[in-house]
């Protein structure tokens, strides 16, 4: 008996296997046809995805849209700007700067509101990011018949801080000061007049506090950002229904959306994967596209990590890095040349200065000298003079002596021997006879 219910419990036991991967395996298999088979959004789906977006600034649109594709991105901005709330909007747009995200959620982080918003309702804006990747005409095609139906409500004359124009039956939401960006709340349920899709009501925001909005007034406007940072680097392409951009540093002062448009320095917005990371995409077709370009979440350092160039946009960024980088060595090194060369200069008036304080001694020294040897020769000359008078003294001295000698002794008596004299009377003689001869002759 013990034998036969062991190997039941094992038979069972084998039996809730098989059928759990079944059904695990099944699972799958219904997930990936999904998947594969997942159909595009609708069009109600889009406009109540956009209606609480669709009438903002056209410069803050394309920030909100390309963010969207980067959801983990908008939570890490979010919750370091909660963090450091008690930063002013310079230092935080300042230390934001050299942090790894992409431009435009770091030119959303001064808007709290919308960086808010795109936060807390996450699954909305992973939604808006998979719509705008699977199709980016699509959206812009929406965002337009959104504004046409504000405008039949006649509600876009309402917007006091936006300039409303006209150009090929699209239209273009500016700011009236072009660098001040005010953000518009307004209820869904009002602005558009009678919506279309009463089964995809549009998406509606809770207002704040202090903001109201009613049939006379739709718009509530917060405070305007004033625009000091990368800003203006996207734009619509309304025409051709895609979002262009262009470089994104040096991008603080406001151009004109023609010549960003026409201008050949800007080109059509791709998608970065390396800044997805790792969130799944909604089609196996848009897995495919980005795969090769996929990096995973725990692969990704947050912060100071190296970018490989993944696309002709990321390469054109390295590019731009190399060059500030090199300017600023060019910089440096120029500075640091004329800081050598004023140096230089003032070690050579140093010298200068030097050579002319010895310049200036030298003949002091000559002078002493030559003062030193004239007062030397005077000494000697002196000295000399003395020597000679003493010697002159002394020799007249000796001569008084002598003459007082002289005075005093008595005459001399010389006495001559016989034989002196007459050799001196023979020598007389004979040259008197001399004498007498030659004149004889």
């Amino acid at each position: 008996m013990k034998y036969a219910t062991f190997i039941s419990s094992l038979v069972l036991g084998f039996a809730f296997c098989t059928l759990t991967s079944f059904i695990v395996s099944s699972q799958e298999i219904q997930s990936q046809q999904t998947q594969n088979e997942m159909p595009s959004f609708s069009e109600a789906e889009l406009a109540q995805m956009l209606a609480p977006i669709a009438l903002y600034p056209d410069s803050l649109l394309t920030h909100i849209l390309i963010a969207s594709t980067y959801p983990i991105e908008i939570i890490e901005a979010h919750r370091w700007l909660k963090k450091n709330d008690h930063l002013d909007s310079e230092d935080t747009v300042q230390a934001v700067d050299s942090f790894d995200w992409d431009a435009s959620v770091k030119a959303l982080v001064p808007f709290e509101t919308v960086l808010s918003r795109l936060s807390e309702d996450l699954n909305w804006t992973q939604q808006l990011g998979d719509a705008f990747l699977q199709d980016e005409a699509r959206v812009l095609e929406s965002i337009q018949a959104l504004r046409e139906q504000a405008k039949r409500a006649g509600n876009l004359d309402k917007m006091d801080n936006m300039d409303v124009s006209y150009e090929d039956e699209n239209i273009i939401i500016e700011p009236i000061k072009r660098e001040v960006v005010y953000v518009p709340y307004y209820d869904t349920r009002i602005v558009y007049g009678n919506w279309h899709w009463s089964s995809y009501p549009p998406v509606y925001w809770n207002t704040y506090s202090n903001s109201y909005v009613s049939r006379y007034s739709p718009f509530y406007w917060h405070s305007g950002v004033r625009i000091s940072f990368n800003y203006f680097f996207s734009a619509f392409h309304w025409h051709n229904r895609h979002i262009i951009v262009g470089n994104p540093y040096r991008s603080n002062t406001y151009r004109p959306r023609r010549l960003f448009t026409q201008g050949g320095y800007a080109k059509r917005w791709s998608h970065q994967p390396i800044h997805r990371k790792g969130v799944s995409y909604r089609t196996k077709q848009a897995s495919k596209k980005y795969h090769s370009k996929r990096v995973r979440g725990h692969a990704v350092k947050r912060k100071h990590h190296s970018i490989k160039s993944n696309s002709t946009y990321q390469s054109k960024l390295q590019r731009e890095r190399t060059i500030r980088k090199h300017a600023n060595k060019t910089n440096a090194h120029k500075s640091n040349s004329h800081k050598n060369v004023s140096n230089a200069n003032k070690n050579k008036g140093l010298r200068n200065e030097k050579q002319q304080h010895i310049k200036q001694r030298l003949p002091a020294k000559k002078h002493v000298k030559s003062n030193n040897n004239n007062k030397h020769n005077n000494v000697s000359h002196k000295a000399n003079s003395r020597s000679h008078s003493a010697r002159t003294s002394t020799a007249s001295v000796k001569q008084k002596q002598v003459s007082r000698v002289n005075r005093n002794s008595k005459p001399v008596v010389v006495k001559h021997n016989r034989k002196n004299l007459s050799k001196h009377n023979s020598t007389r003689v004979h040259k008197k006879q001399s004498h007498t001869n030659k004149k004889q002759q």
